[in-house]
């Protein structure tokens, strides 16, 4: 009889590996290694654990610094293969194919950038994003770089010309998936649209806020308190948007269970595209 793997430890097991590994392969190089999101905090599903963190180094980023994280990155799904797959997806996104699959699934997401990008843009890809970071991070080694970076107050317009860059950032490469997965992967499909229509969704919290509740960083709320983000959709796009972000939000605490199902991915996929047309033209009609 097989002994049931304690998620729980398999998945901070994990988290270890790569804070260890990023010590020990690249310590002269850190300046600081977060956790950031739904780990830092406590609220990750532990159906589909997403371990995100940021790591800034030093200066700037080298050859030598990629090489070296890629070979982390290759190196901890070997390590974990008699427990889990462990999928690598960079932020932003870049999907990568998992040459483990399992039953279990860990999602490892590193966020890189180093201190002169930072200090160049002001910022770490977008004002929102940064804003992100600073406001949900557990400092794991290194200095604690994130204080200083100041992005000053995001506005309407900050949101707008964030915007018309990244829906089609998630979506046009969301509308090629369908073609590059065969049929016995759907849940590669599946996992595909979930995280883009996370991500649409939370775009679309920003695009409806007016000045002052950008100002005072209300869509913070909606990172640690998911299960308002329906409401908030409901109030600002209607009940069908409200029902798309409902089954979106569903899917990830029922991942494990709906992830082989073909159906389900079909789904997904409909309600990431649906998504982001509401978006969409709520953005269009409030930039008028």
């Amino acid at each position: 009889m097989l002994l049931e793997i304690d998620h729980g430890k398999l998945v901070e097991e994990v988290a270890d590996s790569f804070v260890g590994l990023c010590k020990q392969k690249l310590n002269a190089r850190i300046e600081s290694l977060y956790a950031v999101g739904s780990y830092a905090f406590g609220k990750m599903s532990m159906d589909r654990p997403d371990l995100n963190f940021l790591l800034i180094l030093s200066e700037y980023a080298t050859p030598s610094d990629y090489l070296v994280i890629g070979e982390i990155c290759r190196e901890i799904p070997k390590d974990f293969r008699k427990h889990c797959s462990v999928r690598v997806e960079f932020r932003p996104f870049r999907y990568i194919y998992p040459k483990i699959r399992s039953s279990y699934d860990v999602f490892l997401n590193p966020i890189i950038v180093s201190t002169n990008e930072i200090r160049m843009r002001g910022m770490i890809f977008s004002k929102w994003f940064t804003e992100g970071m600073k406001g949900t991070n557990k400092l794991l080694f290194g200095k604690d770089f994130l204080p200083s970076v100041s992005v000053g107050t995001i506005s309407k317009q900050d949101i707008f010309q964030g915007a018309l860059f990244d829906l089609p950032f998630f979506t046009i490469p969301l509308t090629r998936a369908p073609a590059q997965y065969d049929d016995d992967e759907c849940d590669l499909l599946f996992n595909e649209a979930l995280t883009n229509g996370k991500n649409i969704c939370y775009l679309g919290i920003e695009i409806a806020m007016n000045e002052n509740e950008l100002k005072e960083k209300k869509y913070l709320n909606y990172i640690e308190n998911k299960e308002t983000i329906a409401d908030f959709y409901n109030e600002h796009y209607g009940k069908e948007a409200s029902k798309i972000v409902a089954t979106i939000f569903e899917a990830r605490e029922h991942y494990l269970e709906y992830k082989n199902c073909r159906e389900k991915a079909d789904e997904m996929f409909d309600c990431a595209l649906r998504i982001a047309d509401h978006v969409q033209r709520n953005l269009f009609q409030m930039m008028r």
